[in-house]
């Protein structure tokens, strides 16, 4: 079967079991607040509980989370299974498929960082473009590729619009910081929940990640200086 454009279908096989995932990417597929009413959604996905600091959403007009809402799902689905289960991954996109086998945690860590990107959080939602063009299973190196163009792509639209660009990467610096701080408040919001390893493990991968590039682009991103100048002979570590 065909994928539709803007879907990105996560399949993981476990053996007997097979569980699907459709994540829309487009504007059109956000939590809005229409869907917040229609669903009796559990007391932790409330905007109010253990709201992230750095959230603009006010509670008149979002009673719930969009992250969490789009977390409630997976933690439902997957609260009966350990991390170090093995699975058989597809990722499925208009123009290609992954395949990659793997534990249950690794699997899991790079559709929840597409979960929370897409849901309508208006902090995780800047990075919708790379969301828009998905690539499971990055090691940090090809983050770090990826977060750096996407955000200097901007700022050449930004140009082009007559704004001042950012090429110092101070706006991109400021939002590693504040995934930390929703890093911390999530981890608040989803504490006492029911959910399994698997789940806790996968979110701790990917805020650690984004806690690893704040710190690459302070100091280690002059390490890919050479593939711009023609000198490069091997990838950076970890790249």
């Amino acid at each position: 079967m065909s994928i539709a454009p803007n879907i990105v279908r996560y399949s993981y096989n476990m053996g007997e079991k097979q569980l699907d995932f459709d994540i829309g990417t487009s504007e059109s597929d956000v939590v809005t607040p229409e869907d917040m009413a229609a669903h009796n959604y559990p007391e932790w996905t409330r905007l109010d509980h253990e709201q992230c600091a750095c959230c603009p959403l006010k509670t008149e007009t979002h009673s719930h989370c969009p992250a969490a809402i789009r977390m409630h799902e997976v933690l439902e689905t997957f609260k009966d299974f350990q991390s170090v289960e093995r699975v058989e991954l597809t990722v499925e996109t208009e123009r290609r498929t992954y395949l990659q086998e793997c534990d249950l945690q690794s699997g899991l860590n790079s559709m929840l960082g597409l979960l929370m990107a897409t849901s309508g959080c208006p902090v995780v939602g800047r990075l919708r473009a790379m969301a828009t063009f998905h690539m499971p299973f990055c090691s940090f190196g090809e983050t770090l590729f990826r977060s750096v163009g996407a955000y200097l792509t901007k700022q050449y639209f930004a140009k082009q619009d007559g704004e001042e660009p950012d090429w110092e990467l101070e706006g991109l610096k400021q939002f590693y910081e504040e995934l930390e701080q929703l890093n911390q408040a999530f981890s608040e919001r989803i504490r006492g929940i029911e959910q399994s390893d698997a789940i806790s493990n996968a979110m701790v991968m990917f805020f650690a990640a984004s806690i690893v590039v704040a710190d690459a682009l302070e100091d280690r991103l002059d390490q890919y200086k050479d593939y711009f100048t023609g000198n490069a002979v091997m990838p950076p570590k970890g790249g």
